[in-house]
């Protein structure tokens, strides 16, 4: 047999998919808001003398807006899972435990500083018109 070590089993799933959900989060819908963004101003800037077949730009705006307050509520979502995380894995336990430690503040900082660009990027798209507008 091979003397390679095995990652043991997940002993709490529930609290290792409460951590995943903290570590990606926040970039997952940062991406999102990214690509949704660059969309925005390419239907609102068609270039062309025919307005593109999606929507008006208003609806555009309208969209974009509402999944800024969806990704900012997801980055706060996942900051929470992976505070929560945080407090009940037991801090003098088994090396399992201080991976689930390791992992819940991993998400708790990732989820802080997508938090941070998440809000400046829903700063930039509310405080710059559209070419639209």
């Amino acid at each position: 047999m091979s003397d390679a070590l095995h990652m043991p089993p997940i002993q709490a799933p529930r609290r290792f998919w409460l951590s995943m959900l903290g570590a990606c989060a926040a970039p997952i819908f940062w991406i999102g808001q990214l690509v949704l963004g660059y969309w925005v101003s390419a239907e609102a800037c068609y270039g062309s003398d025919h307005p593109g077949a999606a929507m008006a730009a208003g609806s555009l705006r309208s969209l974009l807006v509402a999944f800024d307050a969806v990704a900012i509520l997801a980055a706060l979502a996942g900051g929470a899972a992976s505070y929560a995380v945080f407090h009940t894995a037991r801090a003098d336990a088994s090396t399992v435990e201080s991976r689930t430690r390791f992992l819940a503040i991993w998400g708790l900082l990732s989820s802080l500083w997508f938090l941070a660009a998440i809000v400046f990027n829903t700063i930039v798209s509310l405080g710059v018109p559209s070419c639209g507008s």
